[in-house]
């Protein structure tokens, strides 16, 4: 069993390390094409990188421990089985079998070659449920069939170049049994996947809802925060090719860049385009004025003000821990030392309160607001060109 299980824990821990890396990406994909998180979206996507992860590793390891794989490997050593259906004839020839004798049928189950045969069959069978899942509607047989035997030439191509030249000498077989046998095993995932599928919610699903989320033109709140990780990337993405460029390594002078940046992307900006910033074009809604409390324009700095207040508390704690040196001689180094207890104190229980105030808005129904938006009155609507799904 650590032959498969060893690939299959690779795979585990490549996915998550995917998972985290690709994580904001695909939650902005998500929200733009659906307006909403969908988990069945997720789900599928992640299977899916999680089988071709599995597949391929399960194909290639374990791997030698040396590069020289020839020097392992006696002169007669064969590195190609050209034969179709070699399987059989060894199951059949060695296999001790009597078909007068029904008892003596379990052996074909018991040889060697009969795990690994039906494993090659197996291996690609949930290649042809994703594909009839994703492209049901173009898909046909020959094309499934071109599919799979792609994707198992693929493989055997990997095993006989010693994984592309990594290795001198192959250090698995190229059989074009395994051809066979996987394309097979792809053919029949495909042919048994609409009886897998009803299993499971319509591909359609997200697109219908989708559709209802965008009409209704209401914005939950994982966009709208969305929106500001985007601005805020945005401005930092800015100051450092700014900083490249310029060779500017200045804890104030970047505070003060990163806040004067965050100033013009979410107020300047979104109070000339009428409630847009970058964050928000990219994720397609607008931020509106849903009371009428304040004008639109003292909305968006009580707004702003509200959003970068955390920020300008930490930033403030880091740039004093990094410039205020003083002796320890000095009248004023135990009001530096408090200065800092101070600001960290603050500044760690206003992050805590923000974290829980994110989770609690998040997980709850979707009126609930951030507090920027509920003590500003400002909301979020989808814009009205939006495209369906």
């Amino acid at each position: 069993m650590g032959v498969y299980s060893f690939p299959i824990l690779i795979a585990v821990l490549i996915l998550f390390l995917i998972a985290v890396h690709t994580a904001i990406p695909w939650l902005i994909y998500t929200y733009r094409k659906y307006g909403y998180f969908s988990f069945w979206s997720t789900f599928i996507i992640l299977t899916f990188i999680f089988y071709a992860l599995s597949a391929y590793f399960l194909v290639i390891l374990p791997l030698p421990d040396v590069r020289d794989t020839c020097a392992m490997q006696s002169a007669d050593t064969k590195y190609f089985q050209l034969i179709p259906f070699y399987f059989v004839y060894e199951i059949f020839s060695s296999g001790n079998i009597n078909w007068l004798q029904p008892a003596s049928y379990i052996n074909i189950v018991r040889h060697s070659a009969f795990l690994p045969s039906l494993f090659n069959v197996f291996i690609l069978l949930p290649l042809g449920v994703y594909v009839k899942y994703f492209f049901s509607k173009t898909m046909t047989l020959k094309r499934m069939v071109l599919i799979g035997f792609s994707v198992s030439l693929f493989f055997e191509i990997t095993q006989i170049t010693g994984l592309y030249g990594i290795y001198n000498c192959p250090y698995r077989l190229f059989d074009v049994d395994d051809l066979i046998l996987n394309t097979l095993g792809a053919v029949i995932g495909f042919k048994i996947a609409p009886l897998i599928l009803a299993l499971f919610p319509s591909k359609d699903q997200p697109l219908v809802k989708a559709e209802k989320v965008f009409r209704a033109g209401t914005v939950s709140a994982m966009p709208k925060l969305l929106a500001i990780v985007i601005d805020y990337y945005v401005v930092a993405f800015v100051w450092l090719i700014f900083s490249l460029i310029f060779q500017i390594d200045h804890g104030p002078i970047e505070f003060f860049s990163k806040l004067l940046g965050l100033f013009i992307l979410q107020f300047v900006m979104p109070l000339l385009t009428g409630g847009k910033t970058i964050g928000t074009i990219v994720l397609r809604f607008t931020l509106v004025q849903e009371e009428a409390g304040y004008s639109f324009r003292r909305a968006l700095l009580k707004r702003w003000i509200g959003l970068i207040t955390p920020w300008i508390l930490g930033n403030t704690f880091l740039v004093v821990t990094r410039y205020a040196q003083l002796d320890m001689e000095s009248d004023f180094y135990v009001f530096k030392v408090w200065m800092q207890v101070i600001v960290l104190g603050l500044w760690i229980l206003i992050v805590a309160v923000l974290c829980i105030h994110i989770i609690y808005v998040l997980f709850r129904p979707r009126t609930r607001q951030f507090y920027f938006d509920k003590a500003t009155g400002i909301g979020a609507r989808f814009n009205k060109d939006t495209k369906y799904p």
